[in-house]
């Protein structure tokens, strides 16, 4: 019998062990052959590499093989402390310790090779269904199928690379003396939890700190904003790992004095917690860290993706603007307009809105007046006294400065109100003040004339504002043309790539998480079914066993996702004053549908754990 021969019939033996790992590595290798299909798509050749959009994907799709390294290096971990037993056997019949390593190397490169061709052909399979979604996702009449080469030899090279360093360096640390241990590693007691409360206040105080810091944007922030951020996710690491443990800990303490402690099953499934305790609370650290992931990615993505509308009229309030510059020629004004309105006629009904303000250039601010305002419509109008002024914003999301118009000599004029909203094309002008119509043509500035046009059921005017813009461009000495449309356009496919990669991450997250979850339950479920056999030897009967597993799995199913949902929310409140309504919506949505989707896998899981305990 060959070495080979060996190893081949060592994989075949024990299929269920071997099968696991080899379908997290065939998601793994998935997950990053899609999302390089879409990446290398030749319509993703017009994004370029070296804007934020570019190294998003790019990060983004480092992020997945660097989370697929881990992930595998952790399944590589669970495989091995399932395969304990068989490599004692093999060293207790005279193996030596490079025939152990060279064994586990190659069962590894073979499962790896298999997993990298099942990977692909699962892909290419489903890639046409994954690509109608990203091209529904990124509204792009172009984003069909194509032979995806580059993807293929990318996902091929960098996952033998992966799955070569990972295989080759796990062997090194398997020892002749670790295997013997682990060999008898279902009698060993597993170490109990550390009380550390110090640990876990002082971690809590650092991230507050920390936190507290960069939303008030404290000053000694902005010289080393990166390594404050870095610094923050750290400690927020550090002070989950010390909530989950020291909370496990606790828990295990307050329920053994409660007086329900010697009630039906208690004592049994507190006394398995109790002996179970550090495991159960990495398991739960790892989850709450990876459905945190899930939120965040939902949260902050999906709610960007909602928003563009909203955010598009912040900056831009009109479907058209065409400023008119003092050098531009009255003829060549007018036939601009004609050719602007004789398009717009052909959709249909639409606003226009004729004004003009005069404006001090080197200051870049914008004198108006009143009439002239009210003409824009797109707010409410305003009357002023003859000593009186108003003031508009002329940058989305900045307050001017309401004071600076006493440094022209117009008089004693007192403050009437503010508009926060920019009246126009957001960055026109720093700031717009309002005055009475006889202080205005007093003033001695070059007059901008304003034409502005507002559409019914813009989002979908795309063709309109392409052909008007490719006519009648910007020209910074003559005249300025903006389009809420086009910028509608541009922003929507921007988000809806952030959408795309965020839905992504968010899969990646989640499965990682049901796959550590079914790891750890299989790495104990012989052990388990030892120590349940034998107690129901004694009287435990199938529906208290029922009971004690139901309990075990909720808690370590739904305890995860009640902690990062509860980090969420309190994450949420304390930055209450920077978030929009529509986070809060799209995050509470997206809690909701993963509790459905966890509730849904807690009953499958139960349900085939349950069979194999007691089978």
């Amino acid at each position: 019998m060959s070495f080979n021969h060996i190893v081949f019939q060592n994989i075949l033996r024990d299929k269920s062990t071997y099968i696991s790992y080899f379908l997290s590595s065939v998601f793994s290798i998935l997950v990053f052959f899609l999302f390089s299909t879409t990446a290398f798509h030749p319509m993703m050749a017009e994004v370029d590499t070296t804007s934020t959009l570019g190294l998003t994907m790019m990060l983004a799709s480092l992020f997945i093989y660097i989370f697929s390294f881990v992930f595998i290096i952790y399944s590589l971990f669970a495989f091995l402390k399932k395969k304990t037993k068989t490599l004692g056997v093999f060293m207790m019949t005279g193996a030596s310790m490079r025939q152990i390593r060279k064994m586990v190397f190659r069962e590894n490169m073979l499962i790896a090779g298999a997993a990298i061709i099942t990977a692909i052909a699962t892909g290419l399979v489903i890639a046409p269904l994954f690509l109608m979604v990203a091209k529904r996702i990124l509204r792009a009449e172009s984003f069909g199928m194509y032979v995806p080469l580059q993807s293929i030899l990318l996902t091929i090279v960098l996952f033998t690379i992966l799955f070569f360093i990972v295989s080759k360096s796990m062997t090194r640390l398997i020892k002749k003396e670790e295997i013997v241990h682990l060999l008898k590693a279902d009698i060993i007691q597993e170490k109990l939890i550390v009380p550390a409360p110090l640990k876990l206040v002082l971690s809590i105080i650092v991230s507050g700190f920390l936190m507290i810091s960069i939303i008030k944007q404290v000053n000694w922030i902005k010289s080393f904003e990166t390594v404050w951020y870095i610094a923050l996710f750290t400690s927020l690491l550090l002070a989950i790992y010390f909530t989950v443990t020291q909370g496990t800990l606790w828990a295990i303490h307050v329920l053994q004095k409660r007086p329900s402690y010697l009630r039906k099953t208690n004592m049994l499934f507190i006394s398995n917690l109790k002996a179970k305790g550090r495991s159960h609370a990495h398991i739960i650290y790892l989850l709450t860290v990876l459905l945190l992931g899930v939120f965040v990615c939902t949260s902050v993505l999906y709610s960007s993706y909602y928003n563009v509308k909203d955010r598009t009229e912040s900056l831009y309030p009109y479907s058209f603007q065409y400023i008119s510059l003092p050098n531009n020629a009255p003829e060549a004004e007018q036939k601009d307009i004609t050719f602007i309105e004789k398009i717009l006629e052909k959709e249909g009904k639409y606003d226009a809105y004729y004004s003009a303000f005069k404006t001090d250039e080197d200051r870049r601010i914008g004198f108006m007046s009143v009439s002239n305002y009210n003409a824009l419509g797109l707010h409410n109008a305003i009357t002023l006294s003859n000593n009186e002024y108003y003031v508009a914003a002329g940058n989305e999301g900045i307050i001017p400065n309401k004071e600076v118009i006493h440094d022209y000599p117009f008089g004693e004029l007192e403050y009437a109100g503010l508009e926060e909203q920019n009246i126009l094309l957001t960055g026109l002008r720093n700031v717009y003040f309002i005055v009475p119509d006889e202080v205005y043509e007093t003033i001695n500035y070059p007059v901008y004339k304003v034409f502005a046009y507002e559409l019914a059921n813009w989002t979908d005017k795309v063709d309109v504002a392409e052909t008007i813009l490719a006519k009648v461009s910007s020209d910074p000495d003559i005249r300025l043309t903006a389009s809420k449309i086009s910028l509608y356009n541009a922003e929507k496919f921007v988000k809806s790539i952030m959408f795309f990669i965020g839905f992504m991450l968010s899969l990646i997250f989640l499965s990682a998480a049901m796959s550590i979850l079914y790891f750890y339950l299989q790495t104990s479920l012989e052990g388990e079914k030892k120590k349940y056999a034998g107690i129901r030897k004694i009287g435990l009967s199938v529906k208290e066993l029922s009971s004690v597993v139901t309990r075990e799995l909720a808690t370590l199913i739904f305890i995860p996702f009640t902690v990062a949902a509860i980090i969420l929310f309190v994450t949420m409140f304390s930055m209450r004053n920077n978030i929009s309504l529509t986070f809060y919506q799209m995050t509470g949505l997206g809690v909701v549908v993963f509790l459905v989707l966890f509730i849904i896998s807690f009953f499958i899981i139960r349900r085939i754990y349950l069979n194999k305990l007691v089978n």
